[in-house]
């Protein structure tokens, strides 16, 4: 028979990790936040801002769909409107850094279509 003492322990035995290992100069925090901590204030003004945007867009949206477009234009105002509606989402979400990006987006893609489409 082979020689085996009764329960030996299992090799290795797991050690526990050591304490939680900070990158050498590496910042405190673990995970930086999703979005960065806006003031009232910066808030306030980005949701205005997209507000604004989200209006002046809808309005030239509607008149740009009343021209005659040629398919890449009828293909910017499906893209405008697409930007548009994410923006109104995101407002709705309290997200004002995206709106007022997205808001951004679809009122380029408007002001460009109402300059080419004239």
């Amino acid at each position: 028979g082979v020689l085996k003492g009764p329960a030996d322990p299992p090799p290795a035995a797991p050690r526990t990790p050591p304490p939680q290992q900070r990158p050498p100069g590496g910042p405190t925090q673990q995970q930086p936040p999703l979005r960065p901590e806006l003031s009232p204030a910066e808030e306030q003004r980005l949701a205005d801002v997209a507000r604004q945007d989200i209006g002046d867009t809808a309005r030239r949206i509607t008149e740009l769909e009343g021209r005659p477009l040629k398919p890449p234009q009828k293909e910017a105002l499906l893209n405008a409107k697409s930007f548009l509606d994410q923006a109104q989402v995101a407002l709705g979400q309290r997200d004002y850094p995206r709106a007022a990006n997205l808001a951004s987006k679809a009122r380029a893609l408007a002001d460009d279509l109402a300059a080419t489409s004239k």
